[in-house]
């Protein structure tokens, strides 16, 4: 328990009073202040609670700032005071007001890594690399620690990018061709593989660094991607890479990840070997023995730690004469890159011979896993008979340095270190069990994705969210395996993924389910519907909604009831985008009974959201509202709630009420504390209106901007459609008639979804008014440009046109 000012924070009963009464904290906002209150000796850096508190980064600042100040209320402080919660500006936020513990406190948050024994110097100097170099590569023999550096160094910069820092970790991948997906997914940027150089232009401009961790496996295709990123002509991204051996790229920086000196080396041995033998004492032994050992080890960190954990089971004198006699690589000194290596891979061997033959399995089973996974997944897959037992198993493992064990706020994950994993892979290929092994990882994913996916469509939304964060390289991994040997069971992941993807924008998914389509042409309509239909999903966000239409209308007749919904679902959201709001009426009316007859809340508010837009669309205000009343919102989904918010605020706007401004700004938060850009970037749009709309054009075009910057970074170009004619009004309310016309033209193509309702009466007025007062040669040459732009390039000019009008 923590105390501080009148305060008093129970950690494990998740319990906030102040001066004895019960404050109410939301989750998020309890465990920020629980993670200030164990980080109170330093300035916790902002970007550090995004991903800390939530789990990923496409949280947003103004998301923090909300919690910051439900942290300050519920405990007597303010933003003027600050005699508790400290904003420390440009840095982040520091509780200090003094704390007392009383009795022992679990801590929330993992504890941090442990230091990096003689490094420091070596982490300053990449840090001033990186401020003046665009890609560094760390290279070094495998077990020289380049991804713990790589990583220390990505936490001394967490303040020097805006858009933060985002390791990317490829030792998971299986193939080089998922390099750009899997870099794309890190950063929130939507990949169309049609279109990759759009998607690598996107990531070449965003103010961030990336550490590639691991790209020796892919190395050809790491390159390339660095290559094309590199050539962006104003790129602005920053590349920490490692690898084995260099890149080969003509810009690219080489720092060299040396062994430990020996002071070092023994430093580290020692602090080791007292963590399993309290009584360890280097000088008893004399440190010429020692040190010797080390050398042999060639003083790499890996194979040091390796060593000492063996002192926890014999001793030392044992340890020196099984390294001498059963490993004599280790004894040769000063050998090349290939021999360290194969020392490397003999000391992971011996390790892992000398465990009992039953945790053995588990280890070489444990290399299925492509990232870290905790006990509970690991468990359903190595022991499915007995899946508690596996904890003892992974950790008697981790103290053999065999697994790496992160502890988390509520439980511990175990991770394989690449080189590891590489000795284990290879056993289990050996073992002629790998098939087997790999179907039960695929078919336990499987189920985790189908739970994820009922979870998301309750109040319990954000725990599937990050349920789903933590396992995608798994995900991934299983749908790969499966597409090869049950297309069936990919294709069921592909349709408990469409509700989780779609509304993040997360397209890869459907990028798998292509392959997997492409992999099975000969597949009836009536088979891999899942497939079909998260295609379908995507296809409907860019525009294609034809495709998407035949796609969802097709299955609606042949699938069962889950993803019937998803398919009703698809096509009353093209209904509304295509403006037929008599179709919207009619699958609304199916979805909402189909939905109520399964108990599924998320259909029955999709139905009812879908069916009261087409109401205020077609001008009937007061028929949105009744259709929205019927709903109970307690029962709702954070997403849900947000799109039930966001089409009052629109009810409210088209009966002239001002107080929509602040129902599309509640949108906007509820949809970000759950993670979700799709109902972010439609109400940032509306809420652009409502400045506009009360002549608030600085205001309006801030809105616009971050819209916009989304557009572009998600690929969501159907609503960039109504933002661009939304935003030609704004421009000529300020005098841009040039730029209004433009847009209106890009956005007025016969290619593109028609305008509906209030949204093409308010674009035909705008560019009347324009041809008016300039005549109708100038007005044909602007219009004549615009016609000229396609979607994409619209959006990219529009962006330009608000950065310089808001500058």
């Amino acid at each position: 328990m923590y105390r501080f000012a009148s305060c008093e924070v129970d950690v494990p009963r998740r319990e906030l009073r102040r001066a004895g009464e019960l404050m109410h904290l939301e989750p998020q906002a309890f465990d920020l202040l629980v993670v200030l209150l164990e980080r109170r000796e330093e300035v916790v850096a902002k970007i550090d609670l995004l991903d800390g508190v939530w789990g990923h980064r496409f949280l947003s600042e103004a998301n923090l700032t909300t919690r910051v100040k439900e942290v300050r209320r519920a405990v007597g402080d303010d933003g003027t005071l600050q005699h508790i919660v400290r904003n420390v500006r440009g840095r982040g936020y520091r509780l200090i007001a003094p704390v007392e513990v009383v009795g022992p406190t679990a801590p929330l948050r993992p504890p941090s890594e442990r230091g990096l024994i003689g490094r420091d110097d070596d982490v300053l100097e990449l840090v001033d690399l990186l401020a003046r170099s665009q890609l560094v590569t760390l290279i070094g023999p495998g077990g020289v620690g380049k991804s713990a550096l790589a990583r220390a160094v990505s936490k001394r910069n967490t303040t020097r990018y805006p858009l933060g820092v985002y390791v990317v970790e490829l030792a998971a991948l299986d193939s080089g061709e998922h390099v750009l997906a899997e870099v794309a997914r890190a950063l929130a940027v939507v990949l169309d593989h049609n279109q990759p150089d759009d998607t690598i232009r996107l990531i070449a401009r965003l103010d961030a660094l990336v550490v590639l961790d691991n790209c020796e496996h892919v190395v050809d295709h790491a390159g390339v991607f660095l290559d094309r990123l590199m050539s962006v002509a104003d790129a602005r991204v920053r590349v920490l890479a490692t690898s084995r051996v260099r890149l080969g790229l003509s810009n690219e920086v080489v720092a060299t990840v040396g062994t430990l000196c020996a002071e070092r080396a023994l430093e580290l041995f020692d602090t080791r070997a007292v963590s399993v033998q309290p009584s360890w004492n280097p000088d008893e032994i004399g440190r010429e023995r020692v040190d010797s050992l080390l050398a042999g080890l060639d003083r790499l960190p890996l194979t040091i730690e390796m060593a000492a954990a063996r002192l926890g089971s014999m001793t030392f004198d044992e340890l020196e004469a099984a390294l001498g006699q059963g490993m004599p690589l280790l004894q040769v000194t000063h050998r090349s890159p290939a021999r360290r290596h194969r020392t490397l891979d003999s000391l992971v061997a011996w390790s892992a011979d000398l465990v009992d033959p039953a945790v053995r399995q588990i280890f070489t089973e444990f290399s299925v896993f492509a990232s870290a996974v905790g006990a509970t997944d690991a468990g359903a897959v190595l022991l499915p008979d007995s899946p508690a037992a596996v904890v003892f198993e992974l950790a008697s493992l981790a103290e053999q340095s065999l697994l790496v064990a992160d502890l988390g706020r509520t439980a511990t994950s175990y991770r394989m270190l690449a080189t590891v994993r590489a000795v284990a892979g290879r056993w289990l290929e050996d073992s002629g069990t790998a098939n087997e092994v790999r179907r039960r990882h695929a078919e336990h994913f499987a189920g985790v994705v189908m739970e994820i996916d009922q979870k998301i469509r309750t109040p319990q939304e954000l725990e599937g969210r990050q349920r789903l964060e933590g396992i995608v390289a798994e995900v991934r991994a299983a749908h790969h395996w499966a597409q090869g040997h049950d297309p069936a069971l990919a294709a069921e992941m592909s349709g408990a993924l469409h509700l989780s993807a779609y509304s993040t924008f997360w397209n890869e998914p459907a990028e798998w389910s292509k392959a997997l389509l492409t992999r099975y042409p000969d597949a009836g309509e009536d088979a891999l519907l899942g497939a079909r239909l998260i295609v379908a999903g995507v296809a409907a966000n860019r525009g294609d909604l034809a495709y998407a239409h035949a796609v969802a209308a097709s299955a609606v007749e042949r699938c069962d009831q889950q993803l019937h919904l998803t398919a009703l679902e698809i096509l009353a959201d093209i209904g509304i985008y295509q403006g037929d709001l008599a179709a919207v009426a009619e699958w609304t009316d199916e979805l909402h009974r189909l939905g109520s007859d399964l108990g599924d809340q998320h259909a029955v508010a999709i139905a009812a959201v879908d069916a009261a837009l087409a109401l205020v669309f077609g001008g009937n205000s007061d028929g949105a509202f009744e259709r929205l009343e019927v709903l109970n919102l307690t029962s709702l989904a954070p997403s849900d709630l947000a799109w039930v918010t966001y089409t009052r605020g629109e009810a409210l706007s088209s009966a002239g009420d001002p107080s929509a401004a602040a129902a599309f700004a509640n949108a906007i938060e509820l949809a970000r504390s759950v993670g979700n850009p799709f109902v972010i970037s439609v109400a940032q749009v509306s809420l652009a209106s409502e400045h506009a709309r009360a002549e608030a054009y600085p205001q309006a075009l801030d809105a616009f901007a971050g819209c916009l910057q989304d557009y572009v970074r998600h690929g969501n170009f159907v609503h960039a459609v109504t933002a661009l004619r939304k935003l030609a009004a704004v421009l000529v309310a300020i005098g841009d008639d040039r730029a209004a016309t433009i847009l209106g033209a890009a956005s007025s193509n016969e290619r593109l979804r028609p305008s509906y309702g209030p949204e093409a009466a308010l674009l035909a007025e705008v560019l009347t008014g324009v041809e008016r007062r300039v005549g109708a040669n100038r007005f044909g040459e602007w219009s004549v440009e615009g016609r000229a732009l396609d979607l994409n390039q619209a959006v990219r000019v529009a962006a330009e046109l608000v950065e310089r009008h808001r500058g």
